[in-house]
């Protein structure tokens, strides 16, 4: 609590002394139900746009199955190491050195997509998805300090994954877009992941009123591979295609609002 704290305050310190580039221009105030009409909008306009555009269609789905995947596993994590016998004073250590791991390995993002071009979705999905059905199967059937080691291998694989696909991520949510319709496309693209991620997190806290952790593990792994390879092959001829193979309102805003 202390050392985050300490970070607070000396994030606070350094905004203070932030000035701005350009010179700023102060509009009218905008109340408060004008901002939520005004959000209420951007909503209707950029759903309108993913419903028509294929593009857009097959991305969302792909997000919706990542992020509630993410979401889950990153709730069962701290739960299957106690399960094993890992003391708690340990779990900052562990997710510290992981989240390290994970920033390393951003530096194998191009050398993935280079190697797998527009499969490299496929591949960083499927990377996650099996290392939580590797350690569910293991931890099922071994509870052992000794699986231990493993277990951290596979959270290693885990955290390489989301890193690259967050990075990924905001690329892809950018193809094609300008300012004005990338903030309006990311802002309802953000609320249908938060939304489907916060409904499965809570479909995966019910899971363990049935199942032991090691077993929910496997079991949303399971189902998270076959969800993911629906979504895949419908992915496979509407995304990660050429520009000159979109149709104009796959992803030309204007295009698809008509």
């Amino acid at each position: 609590m202390f050392i985050c704290l300490g970070f607070i305050i000396i994030s606070t310190i350094l905004s203070l002394k932030f000035e701005d580039i350009y010179e700023v221009k102060k509009g009218k105030s905008i109340g408060l139900i004008s901002t939520l009409k005004e959000y209420n909008e951007d909503l209707k306009v950029s759903f309108k746009f993913i419903i028509n555009s294929k593009r857009m269609k097959a991305f969302v789905l792909f997000q919706i199955v990542i992020y509630s995947l993410i979401s889950i596993i990153d709730t069962y994590n701290g739960d299957l190491l106690i399960s094993i016998g890992v003391p708690e004073e340990e779990f900052s250590m562990i997710f510290a050195i992981h989240t390290l791991i994970g920033g390393i390995s951003l530096a194998l993002k191009k050398p993935i997509e280079k190697k797998f071009k527009n499969r490299t979705l496929s591949f960083i999905s499927l990377m996650y998805i099996g290392a939580c059905i590797v350690i569910g199967g293991i931890a099922s059937i071994h509870t052992e300090n000794s699986i231990v080691p493993i277990i951290l291998i596979m959270y290693a694989t885990q955290k390489i994954s989301t890193s690259i696909w967050y990075v990924l991520e905001l690329k892809y949510i950018k193809n094609f877009t300008n300012e004005e319709m990338r903030n309006k496309l990311t802002f309802s693209y953000e609320f249908i992941g938060g939304i489907a991620a916060s409904i499965f997190s809570i479909l995966g806290g019910i899971l363990l009123e049935f199942v032991n952790v090691q077993n929910a593990f496997l079991i949303v792994g399971l189902f998270a591979l076959a969800s993911m390879t629906i979504v895949l092959d419908y992915m496979k001829t509407r995304f990660g295609l050429k520009p000159d193979e979109y149709k104009k309102e796959d992803i030309e805003f204007e295009s698809a609002l008509k």
